[in-house]
Formats: C-alpha cells, structure tokens, sequence
C-alpha cells in the first residue's frame, strides 16, 4: 500500500512539473515583447543654429559682432561679470573684490587664488595686466570700450601676485567702469600660450583668431567658416565642469531652415526665427520659447537741421501721430512698448510711455508751427523686416496728419554711412546697450558732443549734454539714477527721437534644454548653466 500511494505521488508530481513547463512554455513564446526605446538627443551636446557670417575674430581684443563675442564670452573669465537674469547688479568673477581709492581714479582689484587657464597655468595679476594692456597696444575697434576711461598701458601695474592696479584717466561713476569690464574685450587671456603664437609683434591676434587661450567653462575646438564653431568643456574650470561637454553652433543663416531642423530634433536652439516663425511653433510638443526684452530699441530720428525739425511743436506731432500698439502688435510678441532711451533692465529704466496716436492734437501741434498742411519729408530705412513693414506704418501714420512721406529703403552700410554724416531727414534705425549701465545710452542719446546720435540728428542741447556729463560722474548711485530720470524725461519730450519700441528677443528651442535664459546684449550669454534631458521615445 505505501508504495502504491508513492508511486502515485510521483505520477502526480510528474504531470505537475509538465503542466508548469508547458506554461512557463507558452509564457515565454507568446508574451509580449518589451519596448525599445531610442534616444532622441545626446544630453551632452548643445546644437545651436544661427547666422555666424558677421563673425570675425575670436580674439577677445578684436571681436565685436554679435557671434564673435557670445562665442569668446564661453571661452574667457573677466574680472567681474553680470548674474543671469539680473543685469542690474555687478558680480565678482576672476577679481575676488576691488575698492576705489580717495583718488577717486585709482582701482586696486584682488585677484581669485586657485583659478587655472585651460592649459593648467595659474591666472594671476600678471595675466590680467597683460590682457589690459594687450587690448591698449593692439588698438582694435572694440578697445574705446576700456580706452574711453584714458587708460594707457602705464595706467595698469602689478601690486604683486593677485593684486592688480588700474588708474583711470578721470573720475567716472564706478558702476559704468565695471559694466564696460564686463564686456568681453576686458576678458583675461593667457600670456603664456598667446606669447608663444606672436607673429610679427601682433601679441598672438593672428593665431586667437580661431584658437583659444582662457580659463573660460569652455575651449575652442575649431572653427569652420561658413560651416560651425565648436567648443569643448574646459575640464579645468573653476567653477566646475559643464554638464554639456560640446556646443556646436552651425552656421544657418535661413530662420526656415533653422524651424526645419528643430521641428526635426536636429538642433536644440533656433536662434534668429522670424516673428511669425515663433507663433507657428510657440504651441507645438517638444518645443518652447523663451523671451526677454533685449537692451535694444527701435526708434525713429529728426534731423533738427531739417526745418520743420527745428520747431519742438513739429517733433511732438511726428510723436502724437505714430500708432506704437499697432507697431508692436504687428511684432507678435517681439517687442514691448518703450519711448525713453534707457531699456527695462538696466538702471534708470523710465517706464513713461505718455504717447499714443492723437491725430487731433498732432495735427493742431503742426498748424500752431506753421504747416497746417503738412510738408513733404524722406524716410530712410533698411529693407529688411521689420524696418520695412514699421516704415509702411509710420508713412501711413504720418500721412494721415499732412506730411507727406516718401520711403527710401537703403543697406544698413550705406544708410548709416549717411546717418553719420547727418545726412537724413527721418530715419529708422536700433541701438542697442554697449554695456549694461544708463551712460551707454545717455551719451549717445543726450551728448552731442560725444558724434553720436543726438549730434547725428544735429540736437545740439548742451542741458542735456550737461545733465549726460553729470550723471557719468555721480559716485552717488541714488543721485545719480534721479539725475538720469531727469534726463530720460527731457529728451523724451524735448529731444529728436520718437522711440518706438524695445527689442523682445525670442529664440526657440527644444523643450529638453534647461536653464537658457536669453542674454539681453550681445556678449553675456552663459552657456554653462545650460543643460539636457535625456529624452526617448518607443520604437515600434
């Protein structure tokens, strides 16, 4: 009997075992098979598509375009810089902290221990007063920027190691001397390296041309004209090494082709689309928009030595008359209404926009002038958009009050050829910050004695150009911001400017890019915050 009951048992068993293994069987062959996944974008690259062609050099002491100077931007250190996104306060980056002496002229900055070119050499005061001097000595375009201050090269003398002077020619409020230090000609280069690549006495300007030599988060890898710019993280930076180990920027000058390759993944930023471009994209999956107004503005500029132009009445008709919201809805989120000549994020910003299209009061300001009927006037623009389209709505505008306008699209070279020899009656022009403080825009905007844009209009207001050279040397920073308050609503109702509107700058990219904020100048962009998702997708 037990061995019956075994025997039993074990049929038992047995015919278990079978049912699990014909289970286990069918479970294995007939189960779904588990999803393949593919990467849509390598989280250590960072694509960029934009036009490259106004670049020229990418030594610091040379560039002065707009890609020239956000590429040299990611490859240097300065000795202070400006916060993303606060562009109001200034931040201490290779000097440590500095002080003005009771001279008022003298600059004693203290340089950061520990900081290393990419190369491995230690940046010291040396290589800070060489790169200063470098700039004096070579005399390139951008160098105004430091030798406006009346620096020569005997102006900068090595303290010792980490210890750096700088004496200024005069005195000049410290906030603007800082924010032109900002700028990348003020970035510090490597003796060593750019010493050893001299040619001919040019201190190493043929060979930084598409080379590298900074302590910057990234290096140069190459340059290809025409073609892309590519950098490399700099595994030395002090700061850290950047989560995006490449940036290649691909020259694309066609905004069409830069939608196609990011609708298509193949880039991660479009940098230049056209208005229209952003709306088209600003709702579709995988990609965003990110936008901030730009220290740049469009503005429209009487030639005082034009009769009508010389009676005050006539200027404020040309301003009751323009249609701003019309202008800037035109825009469809590229601009943002501004009629004073300090931009929203730099200090001394006068949010006062009193105008709006009156053709009632323009037309009674143009009959108290003596031209109830108007006069005829040429209005000089560019022909690209949106000068063109702007310049068919203040034509509009303006015709609708008597003055007859007929448009005359011109290059930008030959237009602001003529400008500067105040050759224009209106014309329709930008202007943008060249560092982020209120005197890089009193001066041109209120100085005539600086040849810039109020002599250009031949504006020759010497309260203004008085008030413009009081400000600069306000050490006072609250006596100073009311002094350009002042200012900014003089000329907006006295001077020969209707400004029409601040640049809104929107680029578009994919929505696996974190942390890009828009630099509103041209030369501030900080690549290294940036960084990407990993981002995949199921393949059938």
């Amino acid at each position: 009997m037990p061995q019956l009951l075994g025997g039993r048992l074990k049929d038992v068993l047995i015919v278990v075992l079978v049912i699990l293994l014909i289970a286990s069987w069918g479970y294995f062959f007939t189960r779904p098979k588990p999803p393949t996944y593919k990467r849509l974008t390598d989280p250590e690259v960072l694509v960029i598509a934009m036009d490259t062609s106004d670049a020229v050099s990418l030594d610091p002491a040379r560039a002065y375009e707009l890609t020239s100077c956000l590429v040299v931007n990611q490859l240097y250190d300065k000795l202070v810089d400006f916060a993303p996104p606060d562009y109001t306060e200034i931040v201490p980056e290779v000097a440590e902290s500095w002080e003005v002496l009771p001279d008022g002229v003298t600059w004693v900055f203290h340089i950061r221990k520990g900081i290393k070119f990419a190369d491995g050499t230690p940046l010291n005061a040396t290589a800070v007063a060489f790169s200063i001097k470098r700039v004096i000595k070579l005399k390139q375009t951008a160098s105004w920027v430091l030798t406006q201050f009346g620096l020569t090269e005997d102006s900068i003398k090595v303290i010792d190691e980490y210890t750096v002077q700088i004496k200024l020619g005069y005195k000049v409020a410290p906030r603007i001397f800082l924010s032109c230090l900002s700028f990348t000609v003020g970035a510090i280069v490597n003796p060593k390296e750019v010493l050893a690549h001299q040619k001919n006495g040019d201190l190493g300007s043929e060979w930084l041309t598409d080379h590298s030599a900074g302590s910057g988060p990234f290096i140069l890898e190459k340059w290809e004209r025409e073609s892309e710019i590519v950098l490399v993280a700099n595994e030395k930076y002090w700061k850290g090494t950047p989560r995006i180990k490449k940036v290649i920027i691909k020259h694309v000058p066609e905004p069409t082709d830069q939608l196609l390759l990011l609708e298509k993944g193949d880039i991660d930023i479009a940098w230049s689309l056209t208005s229209d471009q952003i709306e088209e994209v600003r709702e579709k999956p995988g990609i965003k928009i990110a936008s901030r107004p730009a220290f740049q503005k469009a503005y429209l500029g009487m030639n005082v030595g034009f009769k009508p132009f010389s009676d005050e009445r006539v200027r404020d008709a040309i301003r009751w008359a323009i249609d701003y919201d019309a202008i800037i809805k035109m825009l469809k989120g590229g601009a943002k209404k501004l009629q004073t000549f300090i931009e929203e994020g730099i200090p001394g910003y006068n949010p006062a926009t009193p105008y709006y299209r009156d053709v009632n009061k323009a037309k009674a300001l143009l009959a108290e002038a003596g031209y109830p009927n108007g006069f005829e006037v040429e209005l000089m623009a560019p022909p690209s958009y949106p000068a063109r389209d702007v310049a068919a709505i203040i034509k509009s505008n303006l015709e609708e009050i008597g003055i007859k306008v007929n448009i005359r699209l011109v290059t930008a070279a030959e237009m602001y050829e003529k400008y500067r020899k105040q050759g224009h009656q209106l014309i329709l022009a930008e202007w943008g910050a060249d560092y982020p403080d209120p005197d890089a825009l009193a001066k041109p905007f209120a100085d005539y004695r600086v040849k810039q844009l109020a002599w250009r209009n031949m504006w020759y207001d010497d309260y203004a150009a008085n008030l413009t050279e009081q400000a600069a040397v306000e050490f006072d920073l609250s006596k100073r911001l009311a002094l350009y308050k002042e200012l900014t609503e003089y000329v907006l109702d006295k001077g020969p400017y209707a400004i029409l509107y601040q640049v809104v700058n929107q680029i578009a990219l994919r929505t696996w890019v974190e942390n890009f904020e828009p630099d509103p100048t041209f030369f501030l962009l900080d690549l290294s915050r940036v960084y990407k998702e990993s981002v995949y997708e199921v393949v059938p």
